[in-house]
């Protein structure tokens, strides 16, 4: 098998040669390639050319054009820090207060934003790797690019907190305009990827962590928008032969059932989950993948401990039937050695029940 034949596999239920491997290596990339982030992240020449080298050093089935989560922000209007050689901050969202969303429009993928760098990162590292490896785009989660837009983070989840305890019926309904021009803009981003030559479609939905909000919040205005993204992009994945993916970061355990409902195809499960808990929550029928630790195991670890740990993922997973693709918890420490992630590959290659 390829190994793009060997992600999708996985996913498909056919029977994998072997467990793919897939860490989320974006920054990760930059750092192999001596490529500055802030030269990574905005020319998709520079991308695609770090995410190969990523691949030549490590051996992954899977290559992903990521680095950070404002790009489809950018094209409504938000502001970014952009330092030299780390991940961009918000400087100021695209409105101040929900009683200016009639102001936001969806945004152009193909040229706002910095989501062109992303689609051309996208369509190079495709024709690079033809049909031999996977492709990855980003996608940002819809609530967490709501954050972006109206007041920046701390406000938004403020106006939320707001809502709740008044009964603000008035604000629930901005509140959900916003996650509406969120998800449509997200769509909109992964259509055109998929049409770049992605093999995924994602929402990476970091604010919906349980660290941040309550499982009720995730039900009433995370929930629903994500089944809405997901849905819109079912008739197209399909055509494209693509599958979907869908990450929260931290302990989501209390809504795992309902993360496995959006329609995703893949939950890609953070270090702080157990896989077997996990796999018992979200139910046999949708594709896990994580979900080594980043940090402790990965960035500090050496390859001894990845392949031990690498191991334990499979086994909790029962990964040696399907359904399963061993990868990192979150995105991958960028200055991780690269020997770490290759044990990664090893472990899999190894792997016998």
């Amino acid at each position: 098998m390829t190994s793009r034949e060997r992600f999708l596999a996985a996913v498909r239920g056919d029977g994998p040669d072997r467990v793919p491997v897939a860490p989320y290596c974006g920054n990760f990339g930059a750092v192999q390639a001596g490529i500055p982030i802030s030269v990574y992240n905005t020319n998709p020449k520079k991308m695609a050319e770090a995410q190969i080298r990523a691949w030549e050093v490590v051996g992954q089935d899977v290559v992903v054009a990521q680095s950070d989560n404002y790009y489809i922000a950018e094209g409504f209007g938000c502001t970014i820090n952009q330092p030299l050689n780390t991940t961009p901050n918000l400087t100021a969202p695209a409105v101040e207060s929900l009683d200016q969303i009639d102001r936001l429009k969806v945004p152009d993928p193909w040229k706002d934003g910095r989501m062109p760098v992303y689609l051309e990162a996208v369509a190079l590292l495709r024709e690079h790797f033809d049909d031999e490896i996977a492709v990855r785009a980003p996608g940002t989660g819809p609530f967490s690019l709501a954050s972006y837009l109206v007041g920046g983070t701390a406000e938004f989840l403020t106006q939320i907190a707001l809502c709740e305890a008044d009964e603000d019926r008035e604000k629930e309904e901005q509140i959900f305009r916003v996650m509406e021009l969120s998800s449509d803009a997200l769509i909109l981003f992964l259509k055109a990827a998929l049409n770049a030559g992605s093999d995924t479609a994602q929402a990476g939905d970091s604010l919906a962590s349980l660290s941040m909000i309550s499982p009720a919040i995730y039900e009433k205005y995370v929930y629903p928008y994500e089944v809405k993204v997901f849905s819109a992009l079912a008739p197209m994945v399909k055509e494209k032969g693509a599958v979907t993916i869908l990450h929260i970061c931290g302990d989501t355990r209390k809504i795992l059932p309902l993360m496995a409902q959006t329609g995703t195809d893949i939950l890609e499960i953070d270090a702080m989950v157990d896989l077997a808990e996990a796999r018992e929550l979200a139910g046999p029928d949708i594709t896990l993948m994580g979900n080594l630790e980043p940090t402790t195991v990965l960035f500090q670890g050496n390859p001894e401990l990845v392949r031990k740990e690498s191991v334990r993922c499979i086994e909790a997973a029962e990964g040696i039937k399907g359904g399963f693709i061993l990868g990192s918890g979150c995105e991958v420490v960028p200055g991780t050695a690269a020997e770490n992630l290759k044990a990664m590959v090893d472990a899999s290659r190894n792997f016998s029940s």
